[in-house]
């Protein structure tokens, strides 16, 4: 059963938690369609209803709430969540979180420009962005190249969503956006500005697998391999697949890395 109670959307998928886990998970996330869109009960997001259908595989009752990327984060860091998803690998989040063995999704940080730029600018190394004002997600987990360029050239600005960097690219406020390549092309079209912004064809900046990562402090190795074990089964469901065409079957293919 799914219920949505304001920002946060409960699953309860069971009456008993698997032996590793103490109490019911509470998992923390913010919004990143197509991954994770709690405000929206007919399509929740692709991991949201991943990972409902593995915690119910495993009678696991689990909560999830949203919070700003960087907030939700810090909550799991300091021990005071069970966990965050959807999630690319950096130092220090597998310094205060398990990784388990086997992601939700793969996905590529690509670039977004407006259209009229898309012959003007290119992306074959990070000379090219000299110049240029850059947006990107607070806390978003790229490439330390591109955090290192950053800081020492000082044009990048970090926001609390995407939906704010694609309106100030729109705008002319900035003049790259850094954002997920199925994330970006979602938001292209859900804020109208197909034709008026289009992702650079140039190579990505990363690509890496995506995870629900598990707090340190309040969730034991032992689970999360449990953890892992169930997502590699649930993979292998005419459910899994259901929900893989529900959010990918119109996305366009990304730059090559």
């Amino acid at each position: 059963m799914v219920v949505v109670l304001a920002a946060a959307l409960v699953i309860f998928a069971g009456v008993s938690p698997t032996p590793s886990a103490a109490a019911p998970l509470r998992l923390v996330t913010d919004q990143w369609v197509p991954y994770e869109n709690l405000s929206e009960a007919a399509a929740p997001g692709f991991s949201t209803e991943v990972l409902g259908g593995v915690f119910a595989s495993m009678k696991q009752e689990v909560s999830f709430e949203e919070f700003p990327w960087a907030r939700a984060a810090q909550l799991v860091f300091r021990g005071e969540r069970d966990g965050i998803f959807t999630a690319f690998y950096n130092d220090e989040r597998a310094r205060y979180c398990h990784f388990p063995s086997e992601p939700l999704a793969r996905d590529k940080w690509i670039f977004f420009v407006r259209a009229a730029d898309v012959g003007r600018l290119r992306f074959s190394s990070f000379e090219d962005l000299m110049g240029h004002d850059i947006a990107v997600l607070r806390g978003a987990s790229i490439s330390p190249e591109f955090w290192d360029f950053a800081r020492r050239h000082q044009r990048v600005v970090e926001t609390a969503s995407d939906e704010a960097n694609f309106r100030m690219l729109e705008a002319g406020r900035v003049d790259l956006v850094v954002a997920s390549h199925v994330n970006g092309t979602r938001l292209i079209a859900s804020l109208g500005f197909v034709g008026k912004v289009a992702p650079l064809p140039s190579r990505s900046l990363k690509e890496d697998n995506l995870y629900v990562i598990f707090s340190k402090q309040r969730v034991s190795a032992e689970f999360v391999a449990q953890f892992s074990n169930a997502l590699r089964r649930f993979k292998q469901t005419a459910a899994f697949q259901a929900i893989y065409r529900k959010y990918f079957q119109d996305v366009p293919p990304a730059p090559k890395p």
